[in-house]
């Protein structure tokens, strides 16, 4: 057993789409958050949960910063602010290829948190050394910046440096979590967001992030897994486009999202997939509190 002597919270920060669902799930080495090629895909607070010889490292994934326009984006920057305010560590993921002025000024608001801020600059396998190396120049500014650390969590480079950094700034105290567990997400909800994002990688654009997966059936018999899912969505021509013509899309979403649960689940995977319109669900605070 590992003789543990940290243990501590890092919050994972930064703009949507900058890596922080891929860099949490190279750093755990395991899939505890979805992935997909647009902004808003991460919805709630997701944690990994990473044992070292010398720590436990408790990741926290959360949405990208946005002006909220509906009590849902509302409520996923509440989870920033409530990640922030318990983080022992700040880890701002910070997308090589997209520094603005608008997200250095926004980096600059965490000197007053009173954390360690830490820079995981990302995606460098898809830049020139001439442009991480004015972007670190750049970051050479904030003083109160600890480090900053060039990752690819595509490429898996620098995650262990990013790791060591982070352990530095972790508080000395006993592990949280058993040992043998990546994340404290259920099975339940797991598959719900398999399922959403089957969804968003099969139709992109085409569907905002206006869709929830809700799980009305999970049952677990010898070796398969029953699943009942419903796709709720915004408006009725959504509910066309995610069925697709003669069902064409509902039917690939399905196998890709079985495929997944599969692996996840290490068992067959009976699933049933049902489409329904919720207009406005995202303003209603019904539909927001699960």
């Amino acid at each position: 057993m590992n003789i543990q002597q940290k243990c501590g919270t890092v919050a994972l920060l930064g703009e949507p789409n900058a890596g922080k669902s891929s860099l949490i799930n190279a750093l755990v080495g395991c899939k505890v958050s979805i992935t997909a090629p647009m902004a808003g895909t991460t919805r709630d607070a997701i944690r990994g949960i990473l044992n070292t010889k010398q720590s436990q490292i408790i990741f926290v994934d959360t949405p990208g910063m946005q002006r909220a326009t509906n009590l849902l984006e509302h409520k996923m920057n509440r989870m920033i602010s409530g990640a922030v305010k318990s983080a022992d560590v700040i880890c701002f993921v910070l997308d090589v290829n997209h520094v603005t002025d608008k997200v250095l000024k926004k980096l600059a608001n965490y000197e007053s948190f009173g954390v360690p801020v830490i820079i995981a600059v990302t995606k460098i396998d898809s830049t020139k050394p001439a442009k991480l190396f004015q972007v670190l120049d750049q970051l050479k500014q904030y003083q109160f910046i600890k480090e900053f650390v060039p990752v690819s969590a595509l490429k898996k480079i620098g995650l262990d440096t990013l790791i060591e950094c982070l352990e530095k700034y972790l508080p000395e105290g006993e592990p949280v979590y058993d040992d043998t567990l990546y994340t404290d997400s259920t099975e339940r909800t797991m598959a719900a967001e398999t399922i959403r994002e089957a969804i968003i990688n099969q139709l992109r654009d085409e569907v905002p992030t206006g869709v929830k997966v809700v799980i009305t059936k999970y049952e677990t018999m010898q070796r398969t897994t029953n699943i009942d899912a419903d796709i709720i969505c915004d408006k009725p021509n959504h509910k066309k486009i995610i069925i697709g013509n003669q069902g064409c899309l509902i039917r690939a979403i399905g196998i890709k999202a079985r495929q997944k649960l599969e692996e996840l689940l290490g068992q067959h995977v009976v699933l049933h997939t049902y489409v329904l319109v919720r207009e406005g669900w995202r303003d209603q605070t019904n539909w927001l509190q699960d």
